[in-house]
């Protein structure tokens, strides 16, 4: 039984690493377009800001650390700001934020990558780039077949391995079976050869009488002269 739940484990893995292999794709930031600030909340233990601009209810999730310059919280961004982002819209994070005034955002947030502070005149003032944003400023191709190549790998050797051994299983089960035989010998000495029957002396009669003499041991006594 447990050579056929590795033999299945192994294809399920090696299925998986296909899936994540075909998952591969290329990625394209979108623009949200110029928009006000309707809520800014930020963490300032994990260094996470999470936006919402007015009229949309897309959330955007911004890790501030990881930005040319940093995003230092809501120093830096404040609700009415006039902004535009670039975000990637493949990928996406559940988050459930609530600030102290009780703003609430629940729901997925896209990843920010760039954004650009306005002023009210519309001219730029800040422009904030992630590092994927510096390292890829016209998208990338997001190749998943090495992580999912050595899932599939794994998997097949898994299966291989439990199909090898379940052949050799069967091997020695048909190998027991066609054997013949063997009865085991008695222990002990051999047993010796039986003696030869015992043959009584026969006793002369008279003449032409065709028998021994002897008296049988049933039925009347043998007629016939007395000496």
């Amino acid at each position: 039984m447990l050579r056929w739940l590795i033999c299945l484990a192994g294809l399920l893995v090696v299925g998986l690493g296909l899936v994540v292999g075909w998952h591969s794709h290329q990625v394209t930031y979108r623009s949200s377009g110029r928009g006000t600030i309707a809520h800014y909340l930020s963490d300032p233990q994990t260094h996470e800001g999470y936006l919402q601009l007015e009229g949309s209810p897309t959330l955007y999730l911004l890790r501030e650390q990881d930005f040319l310059p940093p995003i230092k919280g809501t120093a830096t961004l404040k609700d009415l700001m006039l902004v535009a982002l670039l975000y990637r819209p493949d990928e996406s994070t559940e988050i459930d934020v609530r600030a102290q005034l009780g703003t609430h955002l629940v729901g997925p947030a896209y990843p920010v990558v760039a954004l650009t502070l306005y002023n009210l005149n519309g001219a730029v003032t800040q422009e904030f780039k992630s590092t994927l944003y510096r390292q890829n400023p016209q998208g990338f191709y997001e190749n998943d077949w090495p992580l999912g190549g050595g899932m599939s790998l794994l998997g097949a050797v898994l299966s291989l391995g439990g199909g090898a051994s379940l052949r050799k299983r069967r091997r020695e089960r048909s190998d027991g079976q066609a054997r013949p035989v063997q009865r085991a010998t008695p222990a002990g000495p051999p047993l010796a050869p039986l003696a030869p029957s015992l043959r009584l002396p026969s006793r002369p009669g008279p003449t032409g009488g065709g028998h021994s003499g002897l008296k049988p041991p049933w039925g009347p006594p043998l007629s016939g002269p007395r000496p």
